[in-house]
């Protein structure tokens, strides 16, 4: 009696390590794919790998809050990634300049097909130069880089032989990422991150305290920067 419920309990464990390891269904663009796995976050949505070997998005709007709430926890920073358009730069320094360290990015093609990492967008094969690249981080001629940064425009690099406009990235997050200081009508001011809008009302956060803030109470150039921080946060779920 004891060896039966013995292999009763392998065989329960078994299946349910099987289910666990099973992936989900999900439908993209009408079409449904089934034993789909979960693999990373775009600015879309959740990239899934289907059964095929393809990739496909499931948008926000279509995952259920427990799939979210399932990515995020798994990989909470790809979420921050994906939001504010970070790129995920590997490659070597190729020349370091007072303007910054010049990167020869090189990029495994098995990274490619998937187009992110970590909710950071690949770069292709190139040149990018990182105006705020981290003391810590060498940079000597030669040495391995793999950090995640944000793109603020180009940087025309003179190659001696030719001049190229090449992409110009920094480690620090967009201003609309961080605490800044907002301005009420009556000029008192106040130092925090918007993190979502809903018609008039936006959800601030300051210290790790979140809070509930009336936009039309914010001065004109505090309502023309929330307007413009909500269209960057349109259709992303709020954290």
């Amino acid at each position: 009696m004891r060896s039966l419920r013995f292999f009763l309990l392998i065989g329960l464990s078994l299946v349910a390590f099987s289910l666990a390891g099973a992936g989900e269904t999900i439908t993209v663009s009408g079409s449904e794919h089934r034993n789909a796995e979960w693999v990373d976050v775009c600015r879309e949505g959740l990239i899934y790998k289907t059964e095929s070997g393809a990739f496909v998005t499931l948008t926000w709007d279509a995952a259920t809050p427990a799939q979210v709430s399932g990515a995020r926890t798994k990989k909470p920073e790809a979420f921050d990634h994906a939001l504010y358009d970070a790129y995920w730069v590997k490659g070597t320094v190729f020349q370091v300049k007072p303007d910054g360290v010049i990167i020869q990015v090189e990029i495994p093609e098995e990274h490619k097909e998937i187009g992110y990492k970590d909710g950071a967008k690949i770069l292709e094969n190139g040149l990018v130069i990182v105006k705020d690249l981290p003391t810590a981080v060498p940079q000597g001629e030669g040495a391995a880089i793999e950090i995640v940064a944000h793109k603020r425009g180009t940087f025309t690099f003179d190659l001696a032989i030719a001049v190229k406009e090449i992409p110009l990235l920094t480690v620090a997050k967009p201003l609309w990422a961080i605490e800044q200081e907002w301005k009420n009508t009556q000029g008192q001011s106040m130092h925090a991150k918007l993190l979502a809008v809903k018609e008039s009302k936006g959800m601030f956060e300051k210290g790790g305290k979140r809070f509930i803030y009336d936009l039309t109470q914010l001065d004109p150039d505090g309502q023309k920067r929330a307007a413009e921080v909500a269209e960057k946060l349109k259709g992303f779920p709020i954290p």
